[in-house]
């Protein structure tokens, strides 16, 4: 009751962001959807699928693994590389525009990790 009451003057409580999305697997399809790109998949493995694709601005990568350990083992070499990386429930995507990717981490979900930077072109 005091804590509604403390709140309720406090234009800080109103204005408190949502929480994020659950965490789901989501696939590349369904990826490139939320992004607004069609996928040109670029093969598959026994342990991903990967696809590239482009909005007008922004080029991405779009994952989905069979298992969180796949995309664990990826994640740990592909971050050498730089970029900005958007992750959850066996599935990934990647950009280097971070601004496109704090979007998207507000519409999917997952967690937000940096690349290494000395590593980005």
């Amino acid at each position: 009751m005091v804590l509604v009451a403390l709140c309720w003057g406090l234009a800080a409580c109103a204005r408190e962001a949502p929480p994020p999305p659950p965490d789901r697997a989501y696939t590349v399809e369904e990826l490139a959807e939320k992004v607004g790109c069609t996928p040109e998949f670029q093969g598959k493995t026994s342990d991903f699928r990967q696809a590239a694709c482009a909005t007008d601005a922004t080029r991405y990568m779009l994952l989905d693994f069979t298992t969180d350990e796949k995309k664990q083992a990826w994640l740990d070499t592909a971050r050498l590389y730089g970029a900005t990386y958007l992750v959850g429930d066996r599935w990934a995507l990647t950009s280097l525009e971070v601004a496109d990717m704090e979007r998207l981490h507000s519409e999917l979900g997952g967690s937000l990790l940096e690349g290494d930077p000395t590593m980005q072109h």
